[in-house]
């Protein structure tokens, strides 16, 4: 007699996760997928799945390369495990990733699917680019596997940058390959008020490996200068940002580094570096035109997540107000998604807004899952 499928489950290999998905392909149910849970409350909520998956039994660490500068394990293994691991070479990660997941949990497997990303990210590789290879389970439970150090090989797809930014759409990761950095011996940081130094700054000779910009409400921005490498050149590179800009000085690490903003709502805006100032401008004349408080922080490279509302109000006007605003800008270089939000705001804004290339991801997901099986509604645009 066949076992009834659970509805919950926490498989402990890569086989046992390509049966349960098996099954519930032939039986028609949805399936949903969770790490550590730091991202749950990221992208719509979703519908409820037939089955729930936790990843956590996969959590190995299966290679550690030092002098290849790589780390393999399975999608369950926490960011905070790799990092000790890393460590153990006086090396880390190459990507860098949001401190305030990494330390609630966040999950290698889940780190990729939602393409996580920190603060480092001038003259570092974007994610996509620095997963070398991955282990997925696809939708009828096929194991298929890509790059790295082959199961199946899904012809005519570098599985790697499809699953990077997924949301678990197209398949289940189970492992990953990363690439691995030496880690800096030292690291320096400057503040700068305002805004208007963050372009210069993350073109100038002492090479930052980040610029942040944070703006509370009714404050006035900061800008961030981080620059690592060895104790002498960081001092040197560091000095020469306070030389260099107007009230620049010496700082240590914020508190609200690599963290995002706590608010009801999180908008994610993306604009040209160029930009950069006017769009901190516009948020603080948004600010006092709407009446709701605004809490920006991201990188001076051009990613912000703007925090809307206050924690004790009804955030879906202030959110519609400001995703009409910044869409109405006038600058064709800025695009405003929804990334956080309760699940009334959801239905009640445009969320998404233009999605430039949004057919060929449909097509993609189509192919990978024709069913719609995985994660409905969890992916960019609502696929």
């Amino acid at each position: 007699m066949t076992q009834e499928l659970p509805r919950i489950a926490r498989p402990d290999s890569v086989e046992e996760l390509s049966e349960l998905v098996s099954r519930a392909h032939r039986d028609s149910r949805t399936i949903a997928v969770f790490g550590g849970g730091t991202a749950l409350d990221d992208h719509p909520p979703g519908h409820t799945p037939g089955l729930l998956i936790d990843m956590g039994g996969l959590n190995q660490v299966t290679e550690h390369s030092p002098g290849d500068l790589i780390v393999v394990a399975e999608a369950g293994t926490t960011i905070s495990e790799l990092n000790r691991v890393a460590d153990t070479g006086d090396q880390e990660l190459l990507p860098d990733f949001p401190a305030d997941r990494t330390d609630s949990g966040s999950t290698l497997g889940g780190a990729i699917a939602t393409r996580a990303v920190g603060p480092r990210r001038i003259g570092r590789l974007p994610l996509r680019e620095v997963v070398l290879g991955v282990t997925v389970v696809l939708a009828d439970g096929t194991i298929a596997k890509a790059g790295g150090k082959v199961v199946k090989n899904v012809a005519g797809y570098d599985l790697a940058k499809l699953m990077t930014g997924s949301w678990g759409t197209l398949g289940i990761i189970t492992s990953a390959a990363l690439r691995l950095y030496p880690k800096p011996q030292a690291q320096g940081f400057v503040e700068i008020p305002g805004a208007d130094s963050a372009l210069g700054a993350i073109g100038s000779q002492v090479a930052p490996a980040a610029v942040e910009i944070d703006r509370s409400p009714g404050e006035q921005a900061s800008t961030v200068v981080m620059v690592d490498g060895l104790p002498e050149s960081v001092e040197s590179r560091t000095d020469t940002i306070v030389d260099t800009f107007p009230g620049a000085a010496h700082s240590v690490r914020p508190s609200w580094w690599s963290r995002r903003a706590q608010a009801p709502v999180t908008i994610r805006a993306a604009v040209s570096p160029a930009l950069v100032p006017q769009l901190v401008s516009e948020v603080a004349r948004l600010e006092d035109a709407i009446g709701y408080p605004i809490q920006l922080r991201g990188s001076a490279m051009g990613v912000f997540d703007l925090g809307i509302g206050a924690l004790d109000s009804d955030p879906t006007i202030a959110t519609r107000v400001v995703l009409e605003h910044l869409r109405s800008w006038g600058q064709k270089q800025l695009s405003a998604t929804v990334l956080c939000a309760p699940a009334s705001v959801w239905g009640n804004v445009d969320a998404w807004g233009d999605i430039p290339g949004f057919g060929l991801m449909a097509t993609i997901k189509d192919r990978f899952d024709p069913d719609g099986l995985l994660s409905p509604g969890r992916g960019i645009g609502g696929l």
